[in-house]
């Protein structure tokens, strides 16, 4: 077992219940209740407490890319619905945002180059990046996602809602890219529309 692994089995909901279960053998032990055979029986009740804690299963099924992108965004909406509870409040907020944002420049994704990069951005978050992220994150126990340092002294709950911070600037700024492409478009047309009026000389009165 890896130092890893043993992390992650120490901070288990099947380990942390099995210990609770086992410290009753000290206790009734000390209470006077069982004199003998209390070594046995802590590791009776640990066995028990392990046995009954059925073993954890994170269920995401991570979407095909070539999904239409309101395929796409709805299953990563149904996603959020279903796992926001054991999610941190934060990281939530930054999921939906995202969601909505993509929600307002849906219509247009169709209009993009598909090498465009706010396509490429948008098509990578939906079919990959949050769905990976999101079961990375809750195939960790819960205590451990809280409570144990991962990186530079943060737990895995701060690296989420940092990573998805950073990603819910990207995508405000992808709306704004394409926004500002429509803006130029607005633009190149109205300047296309007064030479073509100026051309028409014979609406001028001579």
């Amino acid at each position: 077992m890896n130092v890893m692994a043993f992390w992650l089995y120490l901070y288990s909901t099947r380990n942390i219940v099995a210990c609770v279960l086992a410290l009753v053998a000290p206790l009734l032990l000390f209470m006077g209740v069982i004199h003998d055979y209390w070594l046995a029986i802590t590791v009776g009740l640990y066995a028990l407490g392990y046995a009954i804690v059925p073993a954890t299963a994170v269920n995401i099924d991570i979407p095909h890319e070539t999904l239409s992108f309101e395929a796409l965004l709805t299953t990563v909406e149904q996603l959020l619905q279903q796992k926001n509870s054991h999610l941190p409040p934060e990281a939530v907020q930054h999921l939906q945002r995202i969601c909505q944002s993509i929600q307002e420049v849906l219509p247009r994704l169709h209009e993009q180059s598909i090498v465009d990069d706010n396509v490429f951005t948008i098509r990578q978050t939906l079919s990959q990046y949050l769905p990976e992220t999101l079961h990375s994150y809750l195939a960790l126990p819960a205590a451990f996602r809280v409570s144990h340092a991962l990186q530079n002294g943060k737990t895995a709950k701060v690296l989420l809602v940092e990573q998805l911070s950073l990603l819910d600037e990207q995508i405000q700024q992808v709306v704004v890219n394409i926004a500002k492409g429509d803006a130029q478009a607005l633009l190149a047309s109205g300047q296309f529309l007064e030479q073509k009026f100026k051309e028409r000389s014979f609406l001028v009165v001579r």
